[in-house]
């Protein structure tokens, strides 16, 4: 008899910065930084235009979000709790220590632009917070 067991199984945790207290305006800081930023990095801007990125990408230009804005810091605090109340819920074993978010971008896609997937090798969660998606 043939079995087909669950391997590799993915658990993904979802929460809304909406629902939380002042989580919308949380989200309009977020969305105006976000294209504050993306008007100004010239850097991340001519990234992305010769890598054909359909739109703007701070992933190889910008380390610092948190300190350039003070809605980075507070998402970050938000991305924080989420993900220790992920890798408890997970049972993560990790041994005492805390996990630590290293790294944020902005992509700001024009439509018909894509953000491809891929893994990061390195990483124990990876996430994503959508800002402001169109209808």
């Amino acid at each position: 008899m043939a079995l087909i067991p669950p391997l590799f199984e993915t658990r993904l945790w979802r929460a809304e910065l909406a629902d939380t207290p002042k989580g919308a305006e949380l989200i309009e800081a977020l969305d105006d930084a976000c294209r504050a930023v993306a008007d100004d990095d010239e850097a991340g801007q001519a990234w992305s235009e010769a890598h054909g990125y359909r739109g703007y990408t701070s992933y190889a230009s910008l380390n610092d979000l948190t300190w350039r804005d003070p809605s980075f810091e507070a998402l970050k605090k938000r991305l924080d709790k989420e993900a220790a109340a992920y890798a408890e819920a997970l049972e993560l074993d990790l041994k005492g220590r805390k996990l630590k978010l290293d790294s944020l971008w902005i992509n700001v896609l024009e439509p018909g632009g894509t953000h491809s997937g891929h893994i990061h090798p390195h990483s124990v969660i990876s996430g994503t917070c959508y800002v402001a998606v169109p209808a």
